[in-house]
């Protein structure tokens, strides 16, 4: 009996590629941006500032894009959310205090879970030696939207090559069946 070629790996290739590929334009395709005249501002002093793993949700001291800084202001009872793979994180990190200008969607304002800030501008006393921080809507929007569009031809990709260990898996059965027959 000739020696079959075994087709389960062309499976579970396809499975795994196919999986990571529709995750990824699952993900990346399209907008979750709010549109920026959806967005309402809040203004107040920094209260607490704290850094939270963003995969298990737990604080840490660690600064990495994973995390996200969190914070509350004075006399707001909510948690606002700047994530760590938007611009001037670390600064931001170092650097969040005094009064802050934030602008959060309107939808989220009632919401108990941590607001996202999709735009933040810090004042700062005359004497302070430190340039006061600003991150426009504009910035965000646009490096995320590098970043996002960057795992759209990889998704792409991923989902062809799920397609191509389909067609592979079923011509190396094809191929078993016949030498088996013959």
């Amino acid at each position: 009996m000739p020696k079959q070629i075994p087709v389960w790996p062309y499976f579970f290739l396809a499975l795994l590629s196919g999986a990571v590929g529709i995750t990824l334009l699952y993900y990346n395709l399209g907008s979750d941006f709010p549109a920026e005249n959806s967005l309402e501002k809040i203004s107040g002093r920094v209260d607490r500032v704290f850094l939270i793993d963003d995969l298990s949700g737990k604080p840490t001291t660690i600064i990495a894009p994973i995390n996200s800084i969190h914070f509350t202001l004075e006399d707001n009872e909510g948690v606002f959310r700047y994530p760590g793979n938007w611009p001037g994180y670390s600064r931001l990190w170092y650097q969040l205090s005094f009064h802050v200008d934030i602008w959060v969607p309107r939808s989220d304002i009632e919401n108990k879970n941590p607001r996202v800030v999709y735009r933040i501008e810090q004042q700062v006393p005359d004497n302070w030696v430190v340039e006061p921080f600003s991150f426009s809507y504009q910035q965000i929007a646009a490096s995320q939207g590098r970043s996002r569009q960057s795992y759209v031809p990889v998704g792409w990709v991923l989902t062809a090559a799920s397609a191509g260990f389909v067609v592979i898996a079923l011509m190396v059965r094809t191929w078993n069946r016949r030498r088996r027959g013959a």
